[in-house]
């Protein structure tokens, strides 16, 4: 899946999905749009896997089974 994205240098363009987290980390990107059409801004929003605290259990996004 292609996400929409404003990468550091402005230009707009589209990431995969499964790049978004690196572009992050890389700070490759400024903002994305999610799904339901939230604008997330780097840095100001939260973004999934930048909570306060450590999550101690399994991973589990990704791992759901649709049957």
């Amino acid at each position: 899946m292609k996400i929409p994205v404003v990468f550091a240098d402005l230009r707009h363009g589209f990431a995969k999905a499964e790049e978004l987290q690196e572009l992050i980390q890389q700070a490759a990107i400024v903002s994305f749009l999610r799904s339901d059409g939230e604008n997330v801004l780097i840095g100001s929003d939260r973004v999934r896997g930048m909570g306060g605290r450590n999550y101690m259990g399994p991973e589990r996004r990704g791992n759901v089974l649709f049957c």
